[in-house]
């Protein structure tokens, strides 16, 4: 199981270590940065699934002034009309199939309309068409389209259902990502979205804890932070070491030191 506790001591270390890393650059940070929770498994998962398994929250993980675009089955017309007549205001913009795959077939337009939103959102009934018609610039960023149930009768409800849960996609591999949080977050906010999410993640993971080999913390651009383990020979050993920071956080500052001496030479 996993130590809240020691969860929340790695939440406070990696966003420590994110404010000292944009002060260390003389900068302030831009945009958020998610916080990622990456679980590592023991034995390999070879079934690699487009719908991902929703995983609710108990603090949102997108911007409130982020955008978000739905992908629906043609015409695109009717489900703009349901939208309106559901009161939903969430969704920024509808794209149907046939114009997704008209529009956005080269690889420019791709990687704009990637851009261009926080979210994407998609009817359930054409999430299978859909990696072969965005390609890998989605996946690569991370940005899947979430399914939804356009025929919902409390659509506006599912919608916000959709918006407010993170997700975890079934990859062929051992190592899964899952968003848990913003670096605009605070620290308990992240550290609740945690305790949320874990229930659910190890209920999607073949062999459940038995299958975990490790848990760790990161940004995009962070050091990674254990906060779970299970050894060989050993059992399952958590992540105690924590102080005022990391040992691996201060190690990449103190290379980012290093580099501003090098800079200033």
């Amino acid at each position: 199981m996993l130590d809240i506790k020691q969860a929340d001591k790695a939440v406070k270390a990696l966003l420590g270590y994110v404010e000292k890393k944009g002060e260390s650059k003389n900068q302030l940070m831009e945009d958020d940065q998610t916080v990622w929770l990456i679980i590592a498994t023991k034995k390999f998962s070879d079934a690699s699934k487009a719908k991902p398994h929703r995983i609710p929250l108990k603090h949102s993980i997108v911007a409130p002034d982020a955008e978000v675009c739905l992908f629906v089955k043609d015409p695109q017309r009717d489900f703009k009309r349901l939208l309106e007549e559901k009161g939903v205001k969430a969704v920024n913009k509808v794209i149907g199939v046939s114009k997704l795959r008209a529009k956005y077939k080269p690889y420019e337009a791709k990687r704009q309309l990637c851009a261009s939103y926080g979210m994407f959102l998609a009817d359930a009934r054409v999430v299978t068409v859909l990696p072969k018609l965005l390609g890998k610039t989605f996946f690569l960023k991370k940005k899947q389209p979430i399914p939804v149930d356009m025929t919902k009768s409390d659509l506006k409800k599912e919608i916000a259902r959709a918006i407010g849960s993170t997700y975890m996609h079934t990859t062929s591999g051992t190592c899964t990502a899952v968003k848990v949080g913003l670096t605009s977050q605070s620290a308990a906010e992240i550290t609740a979205n945690i305790e949320a999410a874990m229930p659910h993640i190890i209920e999607k993971i073949p062999r459940k804890w038995k299958n975990i080999q490790s848990i760790n913390l990161k940004t995009n651009d962070s050091t990674a932070l254990p906060i779970f383990n299970s050894l060989p020979d050993e059992g399952v050993t958590r992540i105690e070491a924590y102080g005022k920071r990391s040992n691996a956080l201060a190690m990449d500052e103190d290379e980012d030191e290093d580099e501003d001496e090098e800079d200033d030479e």
